[in-house]
């Protein structure tokens, strides 16, 4: 049985909501972006903006230079969430296993759902009416046999279209395109293979497919034959469904911003504090760490971590957050916030004893600061989260 893979989406969902809300918006240059800073980030543009020259991360004085009739809009992550979840009612009596990639954003697996639904281009034609409909907002869908293709072809598209690239047809649909359209070159890891591809005159996939599997591996190296398959429209990541394990998210505001290398790690074991008690309390270990750092000109920098043993220790998971924190922290610009997440999980081994403990052995048995992060958790189940925290050297007293 052929895959009916649809990738759905709000495109420029921010400037899309901006302009419901707002509809002298709907016919000028917009962007999301801060307006009480001109260092500030543009985070997403119109397409009136985008033909004027402003692009995304651009800075907003330089943007309203090259555009001064440009209109700021303040990013609203809130509203930005809320309607990300409006959507999902309409997708899930269709969709059997559907996945988010972005807000607004998804990848719909229709694969042996013609009998009940119809024709694939058909439901999402119904799907793309009724959500213009009721929430006023227009659509695109790319109809693939896998999520490439799909992704692809909804790229190329405006609202509201439909692009149903037919099984059989996935090269000739891919071989004109630009080397720059394939997803995996959009990020800042495919900033060096595009432009490696670019110096060997490799402009279309067209070319890429052209060139032998040895000679990519040669070229691009762990890349080669991931662009060998994506030149053939070969792609066979499934749609994974919507995660539904826990995650932990907690975040740490300073007041004012600062940019004091004792206040900021100070900042960072204090989310450790709340992070592993959390931890602890639900009898997890984590085993992978997000940290994300929010700069005053909102410039966003993510970082993540694999930690070698799992854990729910402070003093365990200090050392890799202090890596991912330098990581993160390259720019001599003031922090407003951080946030660390934490959203791969897995159960602690225990040991079951066959006998009781006697007296006090069993504490004793562990670590030092591993019993001090114990009574410390019963201090501020007690207490409070503020009757003591964890302190290295002078930082505790310049947090309070």
């Amino acid at each position: 049985m052929e895959r009916q893979i649809v990738c759905f989406g709000i495109p420029r969902l921010a400037v899309a909501l901006a302009r419901l809300d707002d509809p002298s918006l709907r016919t000028r240059p917009v962007a999301i972006a801060f307006a009480h800073t001109s260092r500030a980030m543009i985070h997403e543009v119109s397409t009136e903006a985008e033909h004027a020259g402003v692009i995304p991360g651009l800075q907003v004085d330089q943007a309203q230079r090259r555009c001064p009739s440009l209109r700021l809009v303040p990013p609203d992550s809130t509203r930005l969430a809320k309607a990300h979840h409006a959507l999902v009612p309409f997708i899930t009596p269709i969709a059997p296993v559907w996945e988010s990639f972005r807000p607004g954003h998804f990848y719909l697996d229709l694969t042996g759902t013609t009998r009940l639904f119809g024709a694939t281009s058909d439901t999402t034609m119904r799907l793309e009416r009724d959500v213009s409909a009721r929430l006023g907002l227009q659509a695109v869908a790319g109809i693939g046999t896998n999520k490439l293709i799909a992704h692809m072809a909804s790229a190329l598209l405006t609202p509201p279209q439909l692009c149903d690239v037919r099984a059989g047809s996935e090269q000739d649909f891919l071989s004109p395109l630009p080397v720059a359209t394939l997803p995996g070159l959009r990020g800042p890891g495919g900033t060096a293979l595009h432009t490696r591809l670019a110096d060997l005159n490799l402009q279309t996939i067209g070319e890429i497919r052209d060139v032998r599997l040895e000679a990519l591996e040669a070229v691009c190296g762990r890349w080669g034959h991931q662009l060998y398959q994506w030149a053939r429209g070969i792609d066979c990541l499934p749609v994974v469904a919507p995660e539904t394990s826990l995650s932990l998210t907690h975040s740490y505001l300073f007041e004012p911003d600062t940019i004091d290398h004792d206040r900021l790690i100070g900042g960072l074991s204090c989310l450790l504090d709340s992070l592993c008690h959390d931890l602890r309390r639900q009898h997890r270990l984590c085993h992978r760490l997000r940290l994300t750092l929010l700069y005053s000109d909102q410039f966003t920098v993510h970082r993540s971590a694999v930690l070698s043993t799992p854990t729910h220790w402070e003093v365990d998971m200090f050392p890799s957050a202090q890596t991912l924190f330098h990581r993160c922290f390259h720019r001599r610009v003031r922090i407003r916030s951080l946030t660390i997440r934490s959203n791969s999980f897995c159960p602690p081994p225990e040991q079951l004893s066959l006998f009781p403990p006697h007296d006090t052995a069993t504490p004793q048995a562990q670590p030092r600061a591993h019993r001090l992060a114990s009574i410390l958790d019963r201090l501020h189940d007690q207490f409070g989260r503020k009757v003591i925290q964890w302190g290295r050297s002078h930082m505790a007293s310049r947090l309070k």
